[in-house]
C-alpha cells in the first residue's frame, strides 16, 4: 500500500486542530488541568493560579504517542473517504461514457 503524503499532512493538521474544535475536559480535583485531543488526549494545559506567567508553553504537556494514534485514525478515515470519492467519480465518468 502506498502512503499518501498529502493525506498524512492533512491528518496531522486535523489532529492539531482538534484542540480548538473539541472542548477540553477540565479537572478541578487534584491538579487543575484541562485536557484536549480527540479521540485520545494528547495535550494537557496545567493551571496554577498562584503562579501567573505570560508564557503559554510553560504549563503544557504534549504526549506524542496519543497524537500519532490520532493522526493514524484520521489518516485512515481520510483515506477511506478519498478512495470512495475516486471510485464514485470513476463510476460516474464510466456511466456518462456509456450514455453518449
Amino acid at each position: 500500500m502506498k502512503i499518501n503524503k498529502r493525506l498524512i499532512n492533512l491528518s496531522a493538521w486535523v489532529a492539531l486542530f482538534t484542540i480548538l474544535i473539541f472542548p477540553g475536559e477540565v479537572f478541578t480535583e487534584g491538579t487543575n488541568r484541562t485536557e484536549y485531543g480527540y479521540p485520545f488526549v494528547f495535550f494537557t494545559q496545567f493551571k496554577n493560579e498562584a503562579e501567573s506567567t505570560r508564557w503559554f508553553i510553560k504549563g503544557i504537556s504534549i504526549s506524542l504517542l496519543p497524537y500519532l494514534a490520532n493522526m493514524v485514525i484520521i489518516y485512515l478515515i481520510l483515506l477511506g473517504l478519498n478512495t470512495s470519492y475516486i471510485k464514485l467519480k470513476s463510476k460516474k465518468s464510466n456511466t456518462y461514457k456509456k450514455l453518449y
